[in-house]
């Protein structure tokens, strides 16, 4: 268990702390919240002071995670073990980073070798790397649409696509979890409609929307238009959003039924493949990509109330 800090030991303000380790102050909190890596003084002021240990340990955690560890596992390492480990992680580590393009390569390696925990490495690794709206549009996205490719081809089987599509879903459900975003940040539903139970475009719109500063309340797949209209006023969200994979059979009745049930001030927005094989609704936005998703979410929080 850590020891909290003396007064004496304790001397750098939050602010010296980011500075040193790369770790931004809602990731530091998060941290001490969840998996108590330190435990901080208070100054006379009341603000956290945090000793020199206390920094090297946040910055080999830091370092840790970069490299593709988890924290949950790191964090129980004593600092002189997370050290060594950080010393073997860079001697391994080639001198430039990698490109998307390559976090795929290796992501498909680990598909092939139905390797969940290798391939949750790399993406954690290509998270780190690149940032989150990188990792979600040049690596996630089109290494999805390579998984749905070498699946119908027969190159790769059932059972190597449901572990990949498992591991991804895990690690965009943990980008958002790890958030700590206000209350009063714009709060949009998402789900996938009756019949349509492929939930990943939906998760990757929920970690783009997450770290474009909004609250996500995940109604999960394949729902009726009833419950996720009564869901989504229950949230007070601002947005229903729903993701469409494969344009399922009665997909456009269900459509036309949460607009009616929708209050008409509550934008609808439809992403995904199926989407195109719905005609014009009144009141439906159509969602053509991550990009354009982001654009709409940035339009109608500044319709949103304060």
């Amino acid at each position: 268990m850590t020891q909290p800090n003396t007064s004496d030991s304790a001397r750098h303000p939050i602010g010296v702390v980011t500075e040193r380790t790369g770790l931004s102050a809602h990731v530091l909190r998060a941290w001490e919240r969840r998996y108590d890596v330190v435990r901080p003084s208070r100054g006379a002021d009341g603000h956290r002071l945090y000793s020199d240990a206390d920094v090297e340990r946040l910055a080999l955690l830091h370092r840790a995670t970069r490299a593709g560890h988890s924290v949950a596992t790191v964090v129980t390492l004593p600092t002189d073990q997370l050290r060594a480990l950080v010393a073997e992680d860079a001697a391994r580590a080639t001198t430039r980073p990698a490109a998307p393009g390559s976090y795929r390569e290796q992501a498909m390696v680990a598909v092939r070798s139905l390797a969940p925990e290798r391939l949750g490495v790399v993406l954690r690794r290509a998270l780190l790397s690149l940032g989150a709206v990188t990792f979600i549009d040049d690596v996630v996205a089109p290494l999805m649409v390579e998984i749905g490719d070498e699946w119908h081809a027969e190159r790769i089987t059932v059972a190597q696509e449901h572990a990949a599509t498992a591991a991804v879903l895990h690690l965009l459900g943990s980008l958002i979890r790890e958030l700590d975003l206000p209350d009063a940040a714009s709060r949009v539903a998402l789900a996938t409609p009756r019949g349509e139970r492929h939930a990943l475009g939906a998760m990757m719109a929920a970690a783009a929307a997450s770290h474009d500063g909004w609250h996500v309340t995940w109604l999960g797949p394949d729902l009726p238009a009833s419950q996720i209209a009564t869901a989504a006023a229950e949230a007070n969200a601002a947005i229903v959003a729903l993701s469409v994979a494969t344009g399922a059979t009665g997909l456009e009745d269900e459509l036309h039924a949460l607009r009616q049930l929708l209050p008409p001030h509550i934008p609808l927005l439809v992403g995904g493949a199926g989407a195109e094989t719905v005609g014009k609704i009144d009141g439906l936005t159509r969602v053509r990509d991550l990009a354009h998703w982001r654009a709409l979410l940035r339009l109608h929080a500044t319709k949103s109330p304060e």
